[in-house]
């Protein structure tokens, strides 16, 4: 400003300075989402152990999603309780967009329905941001066995009761059999390899189990080298790592149309600035062709659905298992 300048000229120039001032505080005292997300390292929860196929999808996960946020992910497991531990971790951490949780069918769906008294509602405390993932399940045999198709699997369980071994209790996998059992009368009985589900695919093998279900992952080499038979698959459509294996769908068998699934969720109450960021950034990475190339090595595919489409997915799952859950008296304390 002229130092020469009228009076009138010189009272606008501060007033524009004094709203200058004030708008540069307005700014400086925003919430850090407002300003920039992340501006620190993020922790993603995983609920399940180092190796499995939910901490490799996640560790996936993070390494394209630091790429996309410049910020570090770092992936936390916190195993136990089928999944139970890391659930409740993660609904009581802080709404403030730096914890991030990978939730499954089990985490949001079915342990809720397990634990009666549970404190903790996940449909209620963890906010769905993005899909990322689907792993169907399958029905195996031993290729010695008389069991080679579904067929084969009804017509013995009429003559005898039959074993299937599983990760677990209450775990998705059980409960698939589960219904199967409660839709076609078959007699099955349940053996869960709770603490080393490595241990079931010997038992198997050594005809101490006349069945297995599991994640087709850790299937499908065996299943691939004619050790084991894959009766059915989850699934729409046929898998793409199994084209020979039929869905349950085209045996009859409907409301197993889905295996397992994976996506991310936030505490209940996380800015919606965080949490559009991340549903932008993850739906980004899941339609991209290097997370489709690295979710082969889990023999999975990339699922894009909306936070809504799977809050749906949720209750509708919830609802269902909880009534087999009930009517098998399954509950765990």
């Amino acid at each position: 400003m002229n130092p020469s300048s009228p009076p009138s000229t010189k009272r606008r120039w501060i007033k524009a300075a004094a709203h200058l001032t004030l708008a540069a505080a307005a700014v400086l005292t925003l919430p850090a989402h407002a300003q920039t997300y992340p501006n620190k390292p993020v922790r993603m929860i995983v609920p399940y152990g180092p190796g499995t196929a939910p901490d490799v999808l996640g560790r996936i996960t993070a390494d394209a999603l630091q790429r996309r946020l410049g910020q570090a992910i770092v992936v936390e497991n916190r195993a136990g309780a089928g999944g139970k531990i890391g659930t409740e971790a993660a609904a009581q951490a802080a709404a403030d967009g730096y914890t991030l949780f990978l939730g499954t069918k089990d985490s949001q769906s079915i342990i809720p329905n397990l634990y009666p008294t549970w404190n903790v509602k996940p449909h209620q405390a963890l906010t769905p941001v993005a899909s990322l993932a689907r792993i169907e399940n399958v029905l195996v045999s031993h290729n010695g066995s008389a069991i080679k198709a579904y067929g084969d699997m009804v017509s013995q369980s009429s003559k005898r009761e039959l074993s299937y071994g599983s990760p677990g209790i209450g775990t998705n996998l059980h409960l698939m059999v589960e219904l199967i059992k409660a839709r076609q009368g078959l007699q099955l009985m349940h053996v869960p390899y709770s603490k080393s589900f490595s241990e079931a695919i010997p038992a198997l093998m050594r005809n101490d189990l006349d069945l297995v279900v599991a994640g087709l992952p850790p299937m499908l080499p065996f299943v691939k080298d004619g050790r084991l038979k894959a009766i059915a698959i989850t699934g729409t459509s046929r898998s793409r790592y199994a084209p020979d294996v039929p869905t349950f769908a085209e045996l009859g068998i409907q409301d197993l149309e889905t295996g397992g699934w994976f996506g991310v969720f936030v505490p209940t109450g996380t800015p919606a600035a965080a949490a559009t960021r991340l549903n932008q950034e993850l739906a980004a990475i899941v339609k991209s062709d290097e997370f489709r190339t690295r979710l082969e090595t889990l023999a999975a595919e990339p699922w894009a659905a909306s936070p809504a489409d799977l809050n749906q997915i949720i209750e509708k799952e919830r609802t269902r298992w909880g009534k087999l859950i009930q009517s098998s008296n399954i509950v765990l304390n």
